[in-house]
């Protein structure tokens, strides 16, 4: 292979997972309570309204998936403190981090949980969660509602 090649290939490499390292961001303990108590009251209102299920029947299945959705909103850098400046891009990035923990919950429910696997559960879930997480988030990421969506003013 070209040496040419093989140097922009690793300068490609090295740009993409320096951006990706740069949007990996942890929750403080307290906002991460309470996007995990958001998420786990979604999910039992799902169960219980879509499948019947009692809250110990939900208990197995409920840790990981609310496990991958964190796991995928810290990739999708929502948790970020230079993200907080403006709401646009709070939603920007908890939009990326939906889609991203929708494929992970469709894979994880699919892959071990198959009763939960039901049209009307499914969509109950990634419904509210969507709506809810989205009203949660800005409220606890400090973010000013005043800013216009990110748009200067002259």
């Amino acid at each position: 292979m070209n040496p040419h090649i093989n140097e922009y290939l690793s300068a490609a490499f090295s740009a993409v997972a320096e951006k990706a390292v740069k949007q990996i961001s942890f929750p403080t303990a307290l906002r991460a309570l309470i996007e995990i108590a958001m998420f786990a009251g979604v999910f039992a209102a799902a169960g219980y309204i879509s499948l019947g299920l009692s809250l110990s029947a939900m208990l197995a299945p409920m840790v990981p998936v609310i496990f991958v959705i964190m796991v995928a909103s810290v990739a999708s850098g929502v948790y970020r403190r230079d993200i907080t400046n403006s709401i646009m891009n709070i939603y920007v990035h908890s939009a990326y981090g939906f889609l991203l923990a929708s494929i992970g919950f469709l894979l994880t429910i699919g892959l071990f949980f198959p009763a939960f696997v039901d049209k009307k559960f499914i969509f109950f879930f990634l419904f509210f969660s969507f709506f809810v997480s989205n009203t949660v988030r800005p409220l606890v990421s400090g973010t000013d509602f005043m800013d216009g969506g990110g748009r200067r003013t002259n």
